[in-house]
């Protein structure tokens, strides 16, 4: 049995580059981004169950209650948390392919049985709502997809999600939703998609979209049985939460306005510069952009993968995620959230290292 996430292993060793163009969320914040003092910070305090304030907080966000909040670790504890919860070894699980790594390896390590629907370029990433048909039967226990889509950045069309929905209800299944590049949308978002019903899960965290990875603050929406069952597993690994971590989470919360600001100061122009970068490198790369996203998936026309491409990239001191880490060595995963200069830089470099590769 793996134990581990190659990507996630990569990502911590190699990722780091001076043009970083793996990067997968916005370029972190400090404090002087965040308006917070000592005094919103406590050392300790009643978190046994989830630090309530916070839990308050993401509740106020989403329209629910705190009872159907979980509290985690960042988005992988989340999505951790979620899958063990829902289903037990030798269940049937249907994810998406290209995925997410960690995701895949979650699952391996819980002992599912793995089926894959395709999520594909020519079909702008979509999910094909005949491929679920044939696909889940009445051992399906749990359909897990990324809406904005790791690595392409598009979202699902919410008539398919509620059909998806609609299949897994059927069969007593539940469907695992990671949102956590979902506020990257802003005003252009769907309602989040725990309120499509009863059998939908959904998880993010501050991370993605808002630069504060520090924070660690991960969260599940779930109905309240599922929410007492997930914090009971949850005794098993990180039990409490940090406070001081938890305090400064509920501080971002109240400050997401400023937060979001900064996002579209910096994905706004970057987005523009990638579009007009792949436009004219069409000799080299196919690729589709969704119309607000800080990630692009695109695929290689001339080279047999794209690790020799980010072997290149490496002596410019640049960097991108190569495509064997979604199943799809064609492909690599481009990331721009961040500070503009360095994205025209890497982009740049990527130009050069296209071209000598021919």
């Amino acid at each position: 049995m793996v134990k581990s996430s190659l990507y996630m292993t990569w990502a911590k060793h190699h990722a780091a580059a001076r043009f970083n163009l793996a990067n997968s969320g916005i370029i972190g914040c400090d404090f002087s981004d965040l308006p917070v003092s000592l005094d919103d910070v406590s050392l300790n305090g009643p978190n046994h169950e989830g630090f309530l304030p916070l839990k308050q907080a993401i509740a106020e966000k989403y329209g629910v209650t705190p009872g159907q909040v979980v509290t985690a670790q960042g988005t992988s504890m989340a999505n951790f948390l979620a899958m063990a919860t829902a289903i037990d070894r030798g269940d049937e699980v249907l994810i998406e392919q290209p995925a997410y790594d960690p995701l895949l390896g979650a699952l391996n390590y819980l002992g599912a049985e793995i089926r894959r629907f395709h999520r594909k370029m020519e079909n702008e990433y979509q999910i094909d709502i005949d491929e679920i048909e044939s696909l889940i039967t009445s051992k399906t226990r749990l359909i897990v997809i990324t809406s904005p889509h790791n690595p392409s950045g598009f979202p699902v069309e919410r008539s398919t999600m509620k059909h998806i929905g609609e299949l897994a209800a059927t069969v007593g299944a539940k469907v695992l939703v990671d949102e956590v590049y979902r506020d990257i949308l802003f005003e252009t978002a769907e309602a989040c998609c725990f309120h499509l019903g009863p059998q939908f899960l959904t998880t993010s965290s501050l991370t993605k979209s808002y630069g504060l990875s520090g924070l660690r603050c991960g969260w599940i929406l779930c109905d309240p049985d599922f929410a007492e069952r997930a914090r009971r597993l949850n005794d098993l690994f990180g039990a409490v939460g940090s406070v001081p971590s938890d305090t400064l989470s509920v501080a971002a919360f109240r400050n997401l306005h400023l937060l979001e600001s900064r996002t579209r100061s910096i994905i706004d122009p970057n987005i523009a510069l990638v579009r007009e970068f792949l436009n004219n490198h069409r000799n080299y790369l196919d690729c589709i952009m969704a119309p607000r996203t800080m990630i692009a998936f695109p695929r290689l026309k001339n080279m047999a993968g794209s690790d020799i491409l980010h072997d290149l990239l490496r002596k410019y001191d640049t960097s991108i995620v190569p495509g064997r880490f979604f199943e799809s060595p064609q492909h690599f995963r481009l990331g721009f959230a961040v500070r503009t200069e360095d994205v025209l830089k890497g982009l740049n470099h990527l130009s050069t290292a296209l071209h000598q590769l021919g």
